[in-house]
């Protein structure tokens, strides 16, 4: 019986309601990534004296063609590790302490590009989180960036 009743519906949404006009098959929204990001860096000296480049929050955003606001989401929630670069914290006008802005390496931004290439989630208007391999494989990538860059000082010297 439920055959019967599955064939004898199946059809309904494929046509709009009360029409016999067939519906357009959905397409999936894609984001656009923007390779500009690399445009506006700050270069600062690391505690061990070592110059590096760093881009801002904005950066990484933009390269995810995501808004600002779901980035710092998405930090806030533990989906994406905190960033291992801050400016220093400065006092407002009352005294208050404001965190400096997050910085991020290039070798960092293109990390967590390529690992959302690999996800498949790059051009996808929304990603359904907690993805957990994909949390913990940015969070691995950024860990051996850090490593890498505390040996190439280490060398220099």
């Amino acid at each position: 019986m439920t055959d019967e009743i599955d064939k004898m519906f199946s059809d309904l949404d494929t046509y709009y309601p009360g029409s016999k006009r067939k519906r357009r098959e959905p397409k999936a929204p894609e984001v656009e990534v923007d390779d500009t990001w690399e445009s506006k860096s700050y270069t600062k000296t690391l505690p061990n004296g070592k110059d590096m480049e760093f881009y801002t929050i904005g950066a990484l955003a933009q390269a995810l063609g995501r808004p600002v606001i779901t980035i710092r989401q998405w930090i806030k929630s533990g989906y994406l590790p905190p960033s291992p670069y801050r400016l220093p914290t400065k006092k407002n006008v009352k005294g208050e302490d404001h965190k400096g802005r997050r910085l991020y390496s290039k070798a960092q931004i293109d990390s967590v590009v390529e690992l959302f290439k690999v996800a498949g989630v790059l051009h996808v208007k929304r990603i359904q989180w907690p993805n957990q391999q994909l949390t913990n494989a940015i969070a691995e990538a950024w860990k051996n960036i850090q490593v890498e860059d505390s040996k190439t000082t280490e060398t220099k010297e």
